[in-house]
């Protein structure tokens, strides 16, 4: 993670607002759809933008379409979450401060999916702006985004698309900064608005709810991976099964632990409680 040596201006920073879209509320049992961010500094008017619909591989559910708009035909072709979040990441940069409405949402979401592909987290500061909120403008009905915009009185434009929702992340954060002097970074961090965008602080507590037993399949199945293997396993969902998966991910979210993995039956991806999971034999051939 990036640490400042001192306790630096907000002008100083670089921060980058962002937003997702998705098929659902679950980090792991739903996908991205949509992912956008906007790269500025306070007091400049010029920002950068990336933005990108992704291909969530799944059909998008119908009620989940009213509320932001995205359809499957929108999303045919466009990028996987693989290389959209890693794109993303890249742009984004290790010295940015990154941020978002409600911000462990959308944290988790590219957290989760940054570990289904494989690929290292970023170490960067998160400020939630939804938590700014709920501190100073106590007296709104309510601290949605755009609650929190027309307070401001700025553009409204769309919401739920996840560029217009990280440019009015960006107008809040600049507004309430200067609404309620906060200037230097510990104006952020004294008052818990700040958190770290690192996946790997909550692997302890998330092994930590596991059996000895279920721990040793962890084990089994980080070696499977590490060879690039199939394996058989015995599951136990709604009903008991046998299934041969080539496991792909270990992943963790919310204190429980899932495996992804490439279902031979099913041939699909699907994911798996790894505590659900009562055995694993490794197998010398590939699906």
């Amino acid at each position: 993670m990036v640490q400042f040596d001192s306790n630096p201006g907000l002008h100083e920073l670089e921060f980058v607002a962002f937003d997702v879209e998705t098929t659902g509320l679950s980090p792991v049992a739903n996908r991205l759809v949509e992912l956008s961010g906007v790269k500025f500094k306070l007091g400049e008017e010029k920002f950068e933008t990336f933005s990108t619909l992704i291909d969530p591989e799944v059909s998008i559910p119908a009620q989940v379409t009213a509320i932001h708009g995205i359809t499957d035909e929108m999303v045919e072709g466009a990028p996987t979450f693989k290389e959209a979040c890693i794109d993303f990441v890249n742009w984004s940069g290790a010295d940015a401060v990154m941020m978002a409405h409600n911000a462990p949402f959308d944290v988790e979401f590219l957290r989760v999916n940054l570990a289904r592909a494989g690929a290292p987290c970023p170490r960067n500061y998160v400020v939630d702006t939804l938590t700014i909120s709920r501190e100073f403008l106590r007296e709104t009905k309510n601290h949605q985004l755009k609650t929190v915009v027309e307070h401001f009185n700025l553009p409204a434009g769309d919401y739920h698309r996840a560029l217009a929702d990280s440019i009015h992340v960006q107008g809040v954060f600049k507004c309430m900064s200067k609404e309620y002097q906060l200037s230097r970074w510990e104006d952020l961090t004294v008052n818990g608005f700040v958190s770290a965008f690192d996946y790997d602080r909550f692997a302890e507590s998330s092994m930590a709810s596991l059996s000895e037993r279920t721990i040793e399949i962890v084990e089994s199945i980080r070696e499977v991976i590490s060879n690039s293997a199939s394996m058989r396993m015995e599951y136990q969902g709604m009903y008991k099964s046998t299934r041969t998966v080539q496991p792909t991910a270990l992943i963790h979210s919310r204190g429980n632990m899932y495996l992804t993995a490439f279902c031979k039956r099913a041939q699909a991806e699907r994911t798996f409680r790894v505590d659900k999971i009562s055995k694993v034999q490794a197998l010398t051939s590939q699906l």
